[in-house]
């Protein structure tokens, strides 16, 4: 079984390998596509993340609709990598190449909700991820338990918690995967808790996955932004 490290320890980690000049995180931001608020919603999540990390690490998000910074060169300039989409416009060879290069070779990346469903025409992109979501059961309020209670990226998270959002119908899993979060009860005609939270490597890169998301109550619940910061700090430790 893997040994996970004090979250107390990454943020430390984090902090002493910048220099003064360079230590506010610079997080790339992803987003855009259809179904959902990809206009406001990412602003607000941006700033309660901030100050959810305030006193822990300090991070800069670029937010940005454009897929041609994935290319190599454009991702060389941040430390971290998130992203929601729910996004079928195929990637160029170059925004492939620089995703697939960037974070197998230790880039951080935080993927969530619709981003699981998206870019189905590059099979290599579910395996970064995890996983791909086909699809999902009808929005409401569902109930979620957490599976491994040594992991840093629950802390602060209840053992069992409700959330409004859409249950995520997941597939093809990853053998690799550590499922942190699932649901309670099994959907509708499946066999099974679906793994909703989750995280693994690709490479030497760390992957946070998080399917919730949808709109701005679930963004704004508190258990979301705790499970977003520590997951993302938990990404941005050093790969082990």
């Amino acid at each position: 079984m893997s040994r996970f490290i004090p979250i107390t320890t990454l943020l430390m980690l984090a902090l002493c390998s910048a220099t003064p000049e360079t230590s506010r995180l610079r997080i790339l931001f992803i987003v855009g596509g259809q179904y959902h608020d990809y206009d406001a919603l990412p602003q607000k999540l941006a700033q309660n993340l901030q100050k959810k990390l305030t006193g822990a690490i300090a991070v800069d998000f670029t937010i940005s609709k454009d897929l041609s910074l994935l290319r190599r060169d454009e991702l060389s300039k941040y430390d971290a990598l998130m992203m929601n989409v729910c996004e079928q416009t195929p990637l160029t060879a170059e925004e492939k190449d620089g995703l697939q290069n960037r974070v197998r070779n230790g880039m951080p990346m935080v993927v969530l909700h619709c981003t699981f469903w998206s870019f189905q025409d590059w099979p290599e992109f579910r395996k970064i991820l995890g996983a791909f979501v086909p699809g999902h059961q009808h929005f409401g309020t569902f109930c979620l338990e957490t599976t491994r209670a040594d992991s840093p990226v629950l802390r602060g998270v209840p053992s069992r918690f409700e959330l409004t959002d859409e249950p995520y119908i997941v597939n093809e899993r990853d053998a690799s995967m550590q499922v942190l979060i699932q649901t309670c009860k099994l959907l509708e005609g499946r066999s099974g808790p679906e793994p909703e939270v989750w995280i693994k490597k690709y490479g030497t890169g760390r992957i946070f996955a998080m399917t919730f998301g949808h709109d701005v109550r679930a963004q704004e619940n508190p258990t979301y932004i705790s499970l977003l910061a520590n997951g993302l700090v938990w990404a941005l430790g050093p790969a082990k």
